[in-house]
């Protein structure tokens, strides 16, 4: 009869819960690697630097780089905004993104719940911050380029 208390009594009693270790509480967001948004950066700053390197050789110097011309010649189909845009989402798009991605990988994103703190740290990755300078320098001196050339009365 007492084995039988001693069963029930040990069917009764509440299951221990694990004690949480505040990890669980806390938010982490890691929302970019620094080595993918490095390489996918230089791609995407190299490329219109590139363009705008052979535009700056071919003025000063006065060649006709064969990209350039096929450039100009293989576009003509397309009306002159289309172009533009085209251009511009090419050269401030692809830079302005490559700054954007290298900033979010140097960033690192925190919420605690229990304290209800939202927490911003970046990270110091020297070829991340090159990169994020370097994309939104070309974005800066496009968009000047652009200014001075439309207040000035250029073509």
């Amino acid at each position: 009869m007492e084995r039988m208390n001693l069963v029930d009594y040990l069917k009764t009693i509440p299951k221990p819960t694990p004690t949480e270790t505040g990890e669980k509480e806390k938010l982490k967001i890691f929302l970019v690697t620094a080595r993918k948004s490095s390489r996918i950066g230089l791609l995407l700053i190299g490329l219109p630097s590139l363009l705008i390197s052979l535009f700056i050789l071919q003025t000063l110097f006065h060649f006709k780089f064969g990209f350039i011309r096929w450039l100009g010649e293989n576009t003509s189909s397309l009306p002159t905004p289309a172009k533009a845009v085209l251009i511009f989402v090419f050269l401030v798009g692809f830079p302005m993104i490559a700054m954007v991605l290298n900033l979010l990988s140097l960033s690192h994103f925190q919420f605690d719940e229990r304290s209800r703190e939202f927490q911003v740290t970046f990270r110091i990755r020297w070829w991340n911050i090159f990169i994020a300078l370097a994309g939104g320098a070309l974005t800066t001196f496009y968009i000047l380029h652009i200014l001075a050339d439309t207040s000035l009365g250029g073509r």
